[in-house]
């Protein structure tokens, strides 16, 4: 795979005779899959080259038309979750207001037939690019014919009767179901960070955790605690997950941490992701910390459980 970033290396890149898709394909998900998959299938069919072109930041960060946005993927996460795909190219462009303004004919013209070296263009049923977000299937129905490039849109993508996107997942992981929210994703949800120093109260309570600080604007689940894997340095390793307030001892502040059953190592990593399997249950307020322990005793206990049918499973 091929990672380009940004007009100036597109226009050395030199690329031709491919098959585009564009989008701000934030989280990868299902929906999503079904456009690549028609990408690589013309691309095949038409011996050209399979191309995706994204955006970042989010467009919604920027023009803030709806409200401030959390994102399901970071730029890096979305690149690794697209580099599973099979696509040959991947172009990143930095989106702005300039870019915003642009008239979909101008793009269509002088970045995807003239640096992307479109012959063939896909998009969702949905899509919409450019000044006013003109640029909608009819309009780019309409410019194939007249600028020459085959023009398909996929239908939209729906799991039990719902429309598969961006904005449903992120509707799921918030305050709805975390499974649901899987089955759309087609993964499990990562939070992706920097190991920060903690306050210590997991090792006061006999269950040490690793704490995260996340990237600015990437979404959160539901609050709560979490069967989980951490990975750090490649390795993956099972234990309980919490988001959220520490709410028994009165502080507000959002944590995301996981306590990594039986592992003792020393920690060196600067990073950690955290894989989120299953939602056990919402944050609770303890009379005491010996309540809260006991709680977190059958937590354990669930969880564990859990990992031992998924092993039996497997």
């Amino acid at each position: 795979m091929k990672e380009i970033s940004g007009l100036n290396e597109l226009e050395s890149a030199r690329l031709k005779d491919t098959a585009a898709t564009l989008g701000t394909f934030d989280g990868v998900h299902m929906g999503h899959k079904q456009i690549i998959a028609k990408v690589l299938e013309v691309a095949r069919e038409k011996h050209l080259q399979s191309t995706l072109i994204t955006f970042d930041p989010h467009p919604q960060m920027v023009l803030g038309k709806k409200g401030p946005i959390e994102i399901l993927t970071t730029l890096q996460e979305k690149l690794e979750l697209l580099k599973l795909t099979g696509i040959e190219n991947i172009i990143v462009i930095e989106f702005n207001r300039q870019l915003a303004s642009y008239p979909p004919e101008d793009f269509v013209r002088e970045i995807l037939l003239s640096k992307v070296g479109m012959k063939a263009l896909v998009v969702g049923h949905d899509h919409a690019f450019g000044r006013n977000r003109s640029g909608n299937k009819a309009l780019l129905k309409d410019l194939s014919g007249k600028m020459e490039f085959y023009f398909t849109a996929v239908e939209a993508y729906k799991i039990d009767g719902k429309i598969v996107n961006s904005t449903l997942i992120r509707n799921e992981l918030s305050h709805g179901s975390y499974r649901d929210a899987v089955k759309y994703l087609g993964y499990n949800y990562s939070l992706s960070g920097k190991i920060v120093k903690g306050h210590g109260m997991g090792k006061q309570l006999g269950y040490p955790t690793i704490n995260l600080a996340l990237p600015h604007g990437k979404l959160l689940p539901q609050k709560g605690v979490y069967a989980a894997n951490a990975i750090i340095s490649g390795n993956k390793m099972p234990g309980m997950a919490y988001v959220g307030e520490r709410l028994t001892f009165g502080d507000a502040t959002i944590s995301v941490e996981i306590n990594i059953f039986d592992w003792n190592n020393r920690l060196q990593a600067a990073c950690a992701d955290v894989e989120l399997l299953d939602f056990i249950r919402p944050p609770e307020r303890f009379e005491s910390a010996e309540k809260l322990i006991e709680k977190m005793k059958k937590d354990e206990y669930e969880i564990k459980k859990r990992f031992q049918i998924q092993e039996e499973l497997n």
